[in-house]
């Protein structure tokens, strides 16, 4: 028994649906391109991390950052997950400001958070991400370098005092069994 003309028609828009969501993944892949010169102190990042750490209060977190070299190379993309319990999710977008010299990177989060930072760059093994908000929340992150496969980030913000508070400090370790981005 051949299948009517109906699913004949179905099976093609079907494949054709199919066809062009594979042509559009191969558009948005993830860029594999070298970063650009400016740039290429932050390729060390490129890979898969897995960090634990806690929290100023004593509690544990657990998360995973992956950082992939994206847009030709002008952009460091990275993914940042909490382990459950926890529940916070991050995308940032690192590049290089040419005009004002200097580190950016935004920060996008599942609590509706839309934040940008500035670095001059490393510092004594550490790039440090501050914030440049105006709307009087100032936090950073600080990313030391331990080894070629390990780094320390440590997250702070300024209190009512303006004095800097631990929120959470975490260390990471290259997953070395994931391809490098």
């Amino acid at each position: 028994m051949s299948p009517s003309p109906r699913t004949q028609h179905a099976a093609s828009i079907a494949f054709a649906v199919l066809a062009g969501a594979a042509g559009l993944f191969a558009i948005t892949a993830p860029a594999h391109a070298e970063m650009t010169p400016a740039l290429t102190s932050l390729t060390w990042f490129a890979g898969h991390w897995h960090c634990k750490g806690q929290f100023a209060n004593g509690k544990p977190v657990r998360s995973s950052e992956t950082f992939t070299v994206e847009l030709g190379g002008q952009w460091l993309h990275m993914r940042h997950a909490d382990d459950p319990p926890n529940r916070y999710l991050a995308d940032a977008w690192w590049g290089y400001d040419k005009v004002a010299k200097h580190f950016t990177a935004t920060v996008f989060d599942n609590f509706g958070g839309d934040r940008r930072y500035t670095s001059p760059g490393w510092v004594d093994g550490t790039l440090t991400l501050e914030n440049v908000a105006t709307s009087g929340y100032l936090d950073r992150f600080a990313f030391q370098r331990l080894d070629d496969d390990a780094y320390r980030v440590t997250y702070t913000y300024r209190n009512g005092s303006g004095a800097w508070k631990l929120g959470d400090e975490q260390s990471c370790t290259r997953d070395a069994s994931m391809p490098q981005s």
